[in-house]
């Protein structure tokens, strides 16, 4: 079975109905919704139009991103586990593809696929990238496309990051040592909309160091200085071909 983990913040009713039928339409029927309600004004009231056995939800106080999502993979049933955003649409075989691509590869802990943007901004985030790379990768930034994934639950740990922002990097870079995979083909529409929550760039940023500044703490026996394990990052503004030469040397 797989086990779909979603946490609810401040969610708008409209896209979350359109997530939770994309995944009720799903080709793959063998799996369990679990919900944890974050922090959403009217959320029981609204799920209970969804009789469907296959959903589970909780409501007991505001957590934060990282521990909401550490509860779910606590409660979670499956062999496989999936994270969802609260605001996407599925493909209607995104469940099916991955699930046969893990169950036909035994040696590959977790899959991911592309994103597809769509709403106030469009844009097909389409990319090639080989599995002993991801793991390279993880040490510098998150080439894993989060809402896409998929992974046997036996193989990876809890969700536990000390922040919420730059959270999935902590915990997939936490997991570098396992076998990643990516599929070439969309499994997520991503929404882009005025009503997403707006991120802490600067706490994302200093987390996102943090987290180089761990793995390499961890491979290498040394702390980097804080500043330049920012400047190590890929998505950062100070990333540039001196930066580029000494990541590749590191790796």
């Amino acid at each position: 079975m797989i086990s779909i983990l979603m946490s609810c913040y401040k969610s708008n009713f409209e896209y979350l109905k359109e997530q939770i039928d994309s995944i009720l339409k799903q080709t793959e029927s063998d799996f369990e919704l679990l919900i944890y309600n974050d922090g959403t004004d009217g959320l029981d009231e609204f799920l209970k139009q969804f009789c469907d056995e296959r959903i589970c939800w909780f409501d007991w106080k505001h957590l934060g991103y990282a521990k909401a999502y550490n509860f779910l993979l606590g409660k979670a049933k499956g062999d496989y586990i999936c994270f969802c955003d609260h605001d996407d649409i599925w493909e209607p075989d995104k469940l099916e593809v991955e699930k046969k691509y893990l169950d036909e590869h035994p040696e590959v802990d977790c899959v991911f696929g592309w994103l597809k943007w769509f709403g106030e901004k469009e844009k097909l985030e389409a990319f090639s990238i080989s599995d002993s790379e991801i793991s390279k990768q993880l040490y510098f930034y998150q080439p894993i496309k989060q809402p896409t994934t998929m992974f046997r639950r036996k193989r990876f740990g809890e969700f536990d990051a000390p922040f919420d922002e730059a959270a999935d990097f902590w915990f997939w870079a936490k997991h570098k040592d396992r076998h990643f995979h990516l599929i070439e083909k969309v499994m997520v529409n991503y929404r882009r909309h005025s009503g997403e929550l707006t991120k802490d760039k600067t706490a994302f940023r200093v987390n996102s160091a943090k987290v180089i500044q761990e793995s390499l703490k961890n491979r290498y026996g040394k702390i980097l200085p804080l500043d330049l394990c920012a400047k190590l990052d890929k998505y950062s503004k100070t990333y540039n071909d001196e930066m580029k030469r000494l990541v590749e040397s590191l790796l």
